[in-house]
Parts: structure tokens; sequence; C-alpha cells
């Protein structure tokens, strides 16, 4: 087993149900050091990959009432139609998602049942894999589509978003078969990732969004070939395979009223704790600026020895380790971040009280 596989056996990303079932599934290369008790060590980057640079896209025409809307307003508006739509509309489709230089093929199928949003998704590439999972309250909603921002957009709010991300509407393109505007989330510092998302005209739903590293790279790409809006029926949301992992039910209940032990001393500006799970071991706390989410676990893993960092694509795993009143807790912080934050951010992990 890798050291990576070891450090994903014992958490779990509730930020983004895809990218946890991928990261489990597949190894990531794992940076191992000795404990440290001083600041954060060199990043170990990740396996260097052809250039793949995000698209510049020629201003195009914009809809009447967006052009008549300030820059600020007209974001505004398609943020939250598309954090609506995410959570709220049902549809099924074939996804394609590059990172690390390859490509995999999924189906997506997204319904909502008694207030809560399921989500299937099965992989057309590669071994076969299948997932059916559930999201509830807006406490614990943190992703329930198959792009992993786009249901965090109500739980940090709009206004932050914008405080952290400056919005361009870079024009218009064909995704999917359907229309769509353009809009890039640029950072306004070195603790996040910037982000392309094309958003639908109709619907408001995220048709393709593209992580980009500070240099242009594009780091991880969604993207809709096909999608169908007709309502799904509830045989679309069982599992089509016997190797389907379980679906273990909403986390609502486990996410509402649990009180946090920890807090964190720092955290990059305009990320919030939006969300605390109880684990059979310890906590896991949830991070997010309305774009971007890390989550923090600290948990009693006696077999857990190890300093490093584990990075796939956009996603880094940061282990590090803390002693409180003589026992030893072991803290991880997964999240669409660059490494050097997830450094930082693990070592600033404290008592709340």
């Amino acid at each position: 087993m890798t050291m990576a596989n070891m450090i994903f056996r014992t958490t779990r990303k509730a930020n983004s149900s895809l990218l946890a079932f991928l990261l489990c599934a597949a190894p990531l290369g794992f940076a191992q050091s000795g404990p440290s008790a001083g600041g954060p060590s060199n990043p170990q980057s990740a396996p260097q990959e052809p250039p793949n640079q995000a698209p510049q896209l020629a201003p195009q025409s914009v809809p009447q009432d967006t052009r008549e809307a300030s820059a600020s307003e007209a974001t505004g508006v398609l943020l939250a139609r598309l954090a609506q739509a995410a959570a709220n509309l049902e549809y099924r489709g074939l996804v394609t998602f590059e990172h690390v230089g390859s490509m995999e093929t999924l189906e997506v199928v997204h319904g909502i049942r008694n207030g809560e949003q399921v989500e299937r998704i099965r992989y057309l590439t590669g071994s076969p894999r299948e997932k059916v999972s559930r999201t509830g309250g807006d406490e614990c909603r943190l992703s329930g589509s198959v792009f992993p921002s786009s249901g965090l957009l109500s739980a940090a709010g709009l206004q932050n978003v914008q405080s952290n991300y400056a919005f361009l509407i870079r024009g218009e393109e064909r995704v999917a078969d359907r229309e769509t505007i353009v809009l890039e989330a640029r950072p306004r510092d070195m603790h996040r990732f910037g982000m392309v998302i094309s958003v639908d005209k109709e619907t408001g739903l995220p048709l393709k969004s593209m992580l980009i590293a500070p240099a242009g790279r594009v780091l991880e790409r969604f993207q809709f070939v096909e999608l169908d809006l007709k309502p799904v029926t509830d045989d679309e949301l069982k599992p089509h395979s016997p190797l389907a992992q379980p679906d273990t039910g909403s986390d609502a209940a486990s996410c509402a009223n649990v009180e946090s032990r920890w807090r964190l001393g720092w955290a990059p500006s305009g990320f919030k704790p939006v969300a605390v799970q109880a684990l059979k071991d310890g906590q896991m706390l949830v991070f997010s600026d309305g774009l971007s989410a890390f989550t923090v676990f600290v948990q009693q893993l006696p077999e857990m020895n190890y300093t490093g960092q584990a990075v796939r694509g956009a996603t880094v795993a940061y282990m590090d380790h803390i002693d409180v009143n003589g026992a030893r807790y072991t803290v991880t912080v997964v999240g669409e971040i660059p490494d050097n934050t997830a450094q930082l951010v693990a070592k600033a992990i404290t008592e709340a009280n």
C-alpha cells in the first residue's frame, strides 16, 4: 500500500464527493519527511506535465440584460444562478474529467429526493467504479454537483466570494451543444487557485469548470459533453454495478449541532468554517471561501506517524501531528488549495478552549 493510499483510507473529503472518489481510486505521489515542529517545509511539486494553458477567449456579445447591469451585478447574478441550479436541478449527462495529464469519462445522474440531493457517478473508462451519494441540509451540502465548487456558494456567501476573487465575463462559448457565458475568477492572493466556469445561459448550470494555476496552467477540467435535463427517475439513481460504493445516507445528522473542539489560529482570508462533523476517532472541519474549500481532519490515529504531502492535480493532502495533554493527534488537510497553504493550515490547528 502506498503512503498516499494510507492517508486517504483514513480521511474523507467532504467538499467533493467526486474528487474523494478519484483520490481513493488512484494512487498519488507522497513526499514523506520526519516529524517537524518548525514551519512548513518546501513542498513537493506534482509531476511535471505538458503545459495546458487556459484558452484566451475573445470578448463576445453578452445578453442584453447582462450588458445593462454593472460588471459586479452581472457576475453576482451569474453566481447566484449557478448556486441555485447546481443544488436544485435534476439532470443526467456524460462528463470528461482531465487531470495530471489523463482524461476519464463519467456518467453523472443528479436528482432531488425529499429535499436531498442524490448523485450517482459511474466511471466509463478505466477500472469499474461507481458511487451513489446524498447531501442533506445547508450545513453539509458542500457539493451536490459533479463540479466541486458549485455547491459552496450558498454556504460562504456571494459577497465573500467577490471579496476574494476578481470576476470577469470573458465572453461566450458552446459546451455540450448549449450556449454558455464564460466567467473567470481571479484570486486576489496566493492561497487559492483561479477558476474559469462556463455557465449555461438557460439554466445557470455550470457545464464546464477549470482550475487554473498562477502561471495559467490548467490543473483540472470538468466538462459536460452530453446533458439531459428531463426529470430523473428513481431507477436512474440506484447503483448499476455490484461494485458500487454503498449509499450510507445523508450526513446532515452528523453535521448538525456539532461543536468543534479545534480551531485554526490562521486561515487564508475569506475562508470560513461551513461544517463540522464528528468522526469515531476525531473531528472533521470544512472551510470555504465560496469557490474553494479545504477539509481539516483531526484524529487519534496511532498507526499514522508520517509527516508530508500527496498531490494529485489541484488536490493536495498534507499530514502533520500535534500533541495535546499527552495525546497525539494526526492533522490532515485535504483540499484544492496550493500545497504551501495546506501546510500553513495544518500547523495552525489548536484546541478551541
